[in-house]
């Protein structure tokens, strides 16, 4: 693997069988005045066809061919199709730019980016602590690492700016991808120089993350990190 550079992508599909559903005619009853006779046959209509009547529908324009629960509403299922991807960019000491190292990372991510034009973007910017200590001050540094590839993705690769959010991690999250055995300090120090690119179908937004597996993989960011852009 290339040192500078870790990239997973993965894509989980799954399929759900549905069985069909059966629409029962009743008989309006003769006994019924008129007026009776026209409100029932009303309030059992299911305009989009997902088994519940519509005035109980609170989702009334569900898509054909997907679960819905007792209100009618479509059930999102952990593990259904999904986008999971990850790139981790590093940087020079007290640099903001990025090496053109990564251009074929880049690409694959837009080629992804446009497979699922659902998925959100999460970049997180970090910093070394000798970092902050020789900057003295935040200057942001981390923040311009997070809107550096923000913008490579908005300006070269295509990729809609509503799809990105950017969080200012600091030094609050060191990497755990570190090979404690180095004896120069300074190779561990260049490990959190870095930004990390997160892409996902199913994450929405960082301060409602539904599914244990979600949790586990954005949660110390939710919580080492903050949202600027």
């Amino acid at each position: 693997m290339n040192k500078n550079f870790y990239l997973a992508s993965t894509v989980f599909c799954s399929s759900l069988a549905l069985s069909a559903c059966q629409t029962t005619t009743t008989a309006l009853s003769k006994e019924l005045p008129q007026y009776e006779n026209i409100r029932t046959m009303q309030a059992e209509i299911d305009s989009d066809g997902d088994g519940v009547l519509d005035d109980i529908d609170e989702c009334p324009e569900t898509p054909p061919n997907v679960v819905v629960d007792a209100k009618g509403c479509e059930i999102i299922i952990e593990g259904g199709e999904a986008l999971e991807m990850e790139l981790h960019g590093f940087f020079a000491l007290l640099s903001s730019r990025l090496i053109n190292t990564y251009d074929k990372e880049f690409a694959k991510i837009e080629e992804k980016l446009n497979e699922y034009p659902d998925a959100n973007v999460f970049i997180f910017g970090h910093l070394s602590s000798n970092e902050l200590a020789l900057l003295k001050t935040n200057d942001n540094l981390s923040r311009q690492r997070a809107v550096t590839i923000k913008n490579r993705l908005i300006t070269e690769h295509h990729i809609e700016s509503d799809r990105i959010t950017t969080y200012d991690c600091l030094d609050r999250y060191p990497s755990t991808n570190i090979d404690l055995s180095y004896d120069n300090p300074e190779q561990i120090e260049s490990k959190n120089r870095r930004v990390v690119l997160k892409a996902s179908r199913q994450v929405k937004n960082l301060s409602n993350l539904k599914y244990a597996g979600d949790r586990e993989s954005y949660g110390k960011y939710a919580k080492h990190c903050e949202l600027f852009e």
